[in-house]
């Protein structure tokens, strides 16, 4: 629930400093396998070190392909992301529209990225 919370807040406005944007797809072959309902969480966390994101913003299915905009106004934790050196940027599709990864969920995953990318592309295109 609380999780939950703190994804509802922040989940819109400008993006600040530090941010990370680009567009985020469903791969062709995978698509029978995603419901428009089902929720997309993208999210950036430090490639190294504890698995709790830096930002989140929840989309559906329904909204691939989309452009998204992370930044510090999607912070999950008192670290900010224009704060790290290095992230890396997950798309998940929850099929039980809980965050953390479950067998069928559908993931795709970015390069190692510094705060202040654009333009990045990502593609879900493997199954968990």
């Amino acid at each position: 629930m609380l999780l939950f919370a703190l994804l509802l807040v922040g989940c819109g406005g400008d993006p600040v400093d530090g941010g990370i944007s680009g567009t985020v797809s469903l791969a062709p072959d995978l698509a029978e396998r995603a419901d428009p309902d089902d929720t997309v969480f993208l999210f950036a966390r430090m490639p190294e070190g504890p698995p709790m994101p830096l930002a989140v913003q929840r989309l559906q299915v329904r909204d691939l392909p989309a452009s998204f905009v992370l930044d510090d106004s999607h912070a999950m934790t008192e670290m900010r992301l224009s704060q790290a050196e290095r992230v890396l940027i997950v798309a998940r599709v929850s099929k039980s529209g809980m965050a953390g990864a479950q067998p069928g969920d559908l993931e795709g995953r970015s390069q190692v990225v510094a705060p202040g990318t654009a333009g990045l592309e990502i593609v879900i295109d493997q199954a968990l």
